[in-house]
C-alpha cells in the first residue's frame, strides 16, 4: 500500500510539473491550440482571473512553450485576434487590431513599451481672409495713404513636428510653412477731402514660416480640441500704383499667429484637424517714386498684412513606420 501511494504521488507531481497552462497565444490549458472563435472555459477562467499570458512556476520545466504578451481583448494570438473578436475590439489601438503589437506601435496591454513622443507630418489647406492695411505718405501731393484692401485667398502648406504625451492629451511642437494666393484691391492715395486717387495694390507670393506650440485635449477616444500659437517670419511681393506714383518690392518681417480647433482621430496614426488661425505680420515700408521721373523719390507706402484663416489639416503620426503584414 505504501509503494502504491508513493507511486501515485510521483505520477501526480510529474503530470502537474509538465502540464502547460493557458497563454495569450491561443494554446489551451491542455496543450491544444484553440480554434478561432471557440470558447475555451479554462482560458476564460485564466483571463477573468487576470492571469492571461502568465506562466505557471511549475510549467517552465517543460520548455514546451514561450510566454507571450497579453492582447487587449483576450487570450488570442495576433493571427486570430481579429477573426474571432474583431467587432468587440474595433475601438482598440492598432486601427482595429486588438492585439498588442509593439512593432506596429500598439499600446494598452501588459508588457507595453510605448513611446511618450511621436513624430508627425501635417498637410494643410484652407481659406485666408486677408487684409492689407496701408499707411505712409505720398510726398508728391503730401497726403497720407489710408484704407485697406480685403481679399479671399487660398492658403496651403505643411508642418513637421513632435507630439508629446500629456495629461488628457498632447503637447505638439512643430515647424510650419505655408503659402498664400495674391491679394488685390484698392487703397486711398490723394484724399482732399475725399479720395480722388487710389492705389491699385497687389500682394503676391505670400509666405510664412512659423514655429508653433499646440496643446491638445481629448474629449472622447476620437474627438478633441486644441489651442496655441506660434512665431516666425512672413512676407509677400508688393506692387502699388496710383498713376502718379508707384512702388515695387519684397516685404518681409516678424510674424505671429494664434489659433484653436477641433480634432478627430480617424485611426491611431491619422487625425483630421479643422482649425482657425489669426495671422499677422509687422508693418514694412515700400519706397515710392514718381512715374515717368526716372526714379524721383515720392515718399513711402507702409503695409501690414493680416488674416483670419480657416484650415483643414490631415496629420499623420509615424509616417515612415511600416506596419507588419498580418
Amino acid at each position: 500500500m505504501r509503494t502504491f501511494t508513493r507511486g501515485f504521488l510521483l505520477a501526480t507531481v510529474a503530470v502537474v510539473a509538465f502540464m502547460p497552462v493557458g497563454h495569450a497565444d491561443g494554446i489551451s490549458s491542455f496543450g491544444q491550440r484553440s480554434v478561432p472563435g471557440e470558447f475555451d472555459p479554462v482560458d476564460e477562467a485564466w483571463e477573468q482571473a487576470g492571469l492571461c499570458g502568465v506562466e505557471s512556476p511549475l510549467a517552465t520545466a517543460s520548455h514546451s512553450f514561450e510566454a507571450y504578451p497579453i492582447d487587449l481583448c483576450g487570450c488570442e494570438p495576433a493571427a486570430t485576434c481579429d477573426e474571432d473578436r474583431g467587432e468587440s475590439c474595433a475601438g482598440s489601438c492598432c486601427e482595429g487590431n486588438c492585439c498588442v503589437d509593439q512593432a506596429a506601435g500598439c499600446c494598452g496591454g501588459l508588457g507595453d513599451d510605448c513611446s511618450a513622443r511621436r513624430f508627425y507630418i501635417t498637410g494643410i489647406i484652407g481659406a485666408s481672409f486677408g487684409t492689407l492695411q496701408s499707411g505712409g505718405t505720398n510726398t508728391e501731393g503730401d497726403f497720407s495713404s489710408t484704407g485697406r484692401a480685403n481679399d479671399s485667398l487660398l492658403t496651403a502648406g505643411a508642418a513637421v513636428g513632435m507630439a508629446f504625451d500629456r495629461s488628457a492629451g498632447l503637447l505638439r511642437l512643430e515647424v510650419e510653412g505655408r503659402g498664400r494666393d495674391a491679394l488685390s484691391g484698392l487703397t486711398n492715395s490723394f484724399e482732399p477731402p475725399t479720395p480722388t486717387y487710389f492705389y491699385s495694390v497687389r500682394a503676391a507670393d505670400g509666405w510664412s514660416v512659423m514655429a508653433n506650440a499646440w496643446r491638445d485635449w481629448y474629449l472622447t477616444d476620437r474627438l478633441g480640441f486644441y489651442g496655441g500659437g506660434g512665431i516666425g517670419a512672413g512676407g509677400y511681393r508688393l506692387t502699388v500704383n496710383d498713376t502718379v506714383v508707384s512702388g515695387y518690392g519684397h516685404m518681409s518681417g516678424f510674424a505671429w499667429q494664434a489659433g484653436t480647433g477641433t480634432t478627430f482621430q480617424v485611426t491611431r496614426r491619422t487625425t483630421l484637424d479643422l482649425g482657425y488661425r489669426f495671422f499677422d505680420t509687422v508693418s514694412d515700408s515700400l519706397p515710392l517714386t514718381t512715374n515717368g521721373s526716372g526714379g524721383l523719390p515720392a515718399g513711402s507706402y507702409v503695409s501690414n498684412f493680416y488674416a483670419s484663416e480657416l484650415l483643414l489639416s490631415v496629420r499623420i503620426y509615424e509616417p515612415f513606420r511600416n506596419r507588419p503584414s498580418r
